[in-house]
């Protein structure tokens, strides 16, 4: 046999045994980050307003003008979906040449697709991201991140706005033409209550009988 054949054998042999790990390593997905006013986060804070009075309840404010940047950059007419995997919701954004980062979106807490938001819930979030339209991309298309969700609680009161009162004679209160109260032949009147929330939402306040000498709830 050639000597440079024998010389060569073990080397060949060592980019052989190397070969898998090296194709491997080419296919891993890469990192991805969430962009706070341009800067990189870890950890984001939703206020929750929890509500008293009249008008019990709560809401959270979404957190708006967040993007995202993954290891592969923004270039041609590439799009790049960014899915959480905790709550299965996911935002498809422009990631095209011209930016530094993704179009951006909103975060609010939830588990379904609402367009520009991206739903989250309190504590770790795993997220995949992949990048679409790519053509000839120089980087994985595919990665993951995380980010922290914390909850900050703060209480408020929230009181009626208004009181509706609707009056109509018995058995006509989804009746258009209502005989005038005064003229019911039961010798009564009933009205609905309902309480306006700030928010437009509507409580029943029950249904009040008027007769003609007194009232009695």
């Amino acid at each position: 046999m050639d000597p440079l054949t024998l010389l060569a054998g073990p080397f060949i042999a060592q980019m052989n045994l190397g070969a898998p790990g090296m194709i491997e390593t080419s296919s891993m997905g890469g990192e991805g980050e969430f962009l706070q006013r341009s800067q990189p986060i870890q950890q984001l804070t939703l206020m929750r307003t929890i509500y008293r009075g009249d008008c019990p309840g709560e809401s959270v404010r979404p957190i708006s003008g967040m993007s995202f940047l993954a290891s592969l950059p923004p270039a041609g007419n590439q799009r790049i979906v960014i899915r959480n995997r905790r709550t299965g919701g996911y935002t498809n954004r422009e990631y095209d040449s011209g930016r530094r980062r993704s179009e951006r979106f909103s975060i609010s807490l939830g588990d379904r697709h609402h367009g520009s938001f991206l739903s989250v819930t309190p504590g770790e979030n795993e997220f995949r991201w992949s990048v679409t339209k790519a053509g000839n991309a120089d980087g994985p298309t595919k990665g993951n991140a995380m980010l922290m969700v914390t909850i900050k609680d703060r209480e408020r009161y929230r009181n009626f706005r208004s009181i509706d009162e609707d009056a109509y004679c018995p058995g006509e209160e989804y009746s258009s033409s209502r005989t005038p109260i005064g003229q019911c032949s039961s010798g009564y009147f009933k009205v609905k209550r309902q309480g306006i929330c700030p928010n437009g939402s509507k409580i029943d306040l029950g249904t009040q009988i008027v007769y003609r000498r007194y009232r009695s709830w």
